[in-house]
């Protein structure tokens, strides 16, 4: 009689089966996408901690550099405030860029 499962050798091995494919289909639906997504915003927000971080020390590195190249021909004061304006004028140089590229309003 295969349908009494105390008579099937079987029943134990196909029950834990189905219980497991069971386990596996609801996992696959509900906890992989919420792992793929809490990944990519773990790893997105550290690419963008980096990338600030090392957009800040590049910009502490050329101000130095500035002020130790100006501090050649003029005074210590005259260097720094003079490096502040050429990288301001960069940065106001390259906003106009942006602004100009941008699309028109319809």
């Amino acid at each position: 009689m295969p349908s009494n499962p105390f008579t099937d050798p079987h029943w134990a091995t196909s029950v834990v089966d189905a219980i497991d494919s069971f386990v596996a289909f609801v996992r696959d639906r509900t906890t992989k996408p919420a792992v793929v997504v809490l990944r990519a915003l773990i790893f997105g927000t550290m690419a963008i901690v980096g990338v600030l971080f090392v957009s800040v020390i590049f910009l502490i590195g050329l101000m130095r550099a500035l002020n130790s190249l100006l501090d050649i021909w003029w005074s210590r004061d005259t260097a720094v405030w003079a490096s502040y304006f050429i990288i301001g004028a960069i940065f106001v140089a390259l906003g106009a860029l942006s602004m100009r590229q941008r699309s028109p309003r319809d």
